[in-house]
Order: structure tokens, then sequence, then C-alpha cells
């Protein structure tokens, strides 16, 4: 009877140690592919730099038997009920904001840039159009200037024909 309970307590604690170790095996190989894909893990924007804490009650739950990182959901993670008065978490959250602020300035300064090129664009046109018109005008001046010295220089030469005659 001894060596029957014996051997029943030998196989129940290798049996135990087996499951352990398999158990060991399987959270190593999860948190190595954890570890090995932390990089693309995002929580609010902030990458992640400290390890996830589990409560002891809820690792076995947590950890199911079969789980692959690339299967791995963390929505999770955003139900969890965080104390607001966390120090981490506000300079998350604050570091969220100045990130949507920032994006928000950086399109608000695209479109400044894009109304002041195309205003530029306008003047300089407006511009060429207002020296090409004072070009003309200048040419034109020119044109009547020369003419009007010809009539004169024309009623002059009339001028001492009749001079001439009478």
């Amino acid at each position: 009877m001894k060596e029957r309970v014996d051997y029943v307590l030998t196989e129940l604690q290798r049996s135990c140690l087996d499951a352990q170790d398999s158990a060991q095996s399987k959270l190593q190989v999860w948190l190595k592919g954890v570890d090995n894909n932390l990089q693309e893990v995002q929580v609010l924007r902030t990458w992640v730099r400290t390890p996830l804490c589990l409560r002891a009650r809820n690792a076995i739950d947590f950890i199911p038997t079969g789980i692959h990182p690339r299967e791995l959901n963390l929505n999770w993670l955003s139900k969890l009920n965080v104390n607001p008065f966390s120090i981490e978490l506000a300079l998350v959250q604050r570091n969220v904001d100045l990130e949507r602020e920032k994006k928000q300035l950086r399109k608000e300064l695209l479109d400044q840039k894009f109304l002041l090129l195309e205003y530029k664009t306008s003047t300089e046109a407006k511009l060429e159009e207002a020296r090409v018109r004072e070009e003309n005008l200048i040419r034109s001046n020119e044109e009547l200037k020369k003419e009007m010295k010809q009539q004169a220089e024309e009623t002059n030469r009339m001028m001492k024909q009749m001079m001439e005659l009478l």
C-alpha cells in the first residue's frame, strides 16, 4: 500500500511539474512574441515602455493555453479602469492632446501657406499685367508724341508756305 501511495504521489508530483514546465514554456514563448512585437503595440498613441502588470488572481484567466503573439488582442486595455490622477496617464493624455494640437496647427499652417502662395501668384500676375499696360501706355504715348511732332512740323511748314505766298 505504501509503495502504491508513493507511486501515486510521485506521479501527481511529476504531472504537476510537467504541467508547470509546459505552462512556463508557453508563457516564455508568449512573452518573447510580445517582446518581439513590442514596437507594434501602442496605447493612446504612445509607445508602451513598461511591461504589463498582471495580478496573480487574473493571470490564469488572462493567458490562454494556445495564445499566439500575432493573435494578441489588446482591446481590453482601453476598458481598464485606471486612476485618472495617475501622473503617467496624465502625461500620456497631455502628450496625445499636444500631438493632436500639433497636427491641427500644422494643417492650419499648410492652409495659410497655400493661401499665401495663391495670393503671391495672383499679385504677381496682376503686377505683370499692370507692367504690360504701363509699357503699352508708354509706347502709345511715345507714338502720340511723334505724331504730334510730325503734325506740328507739317503745320509749321504749311505756315511757312502760306507766309511765302503772301
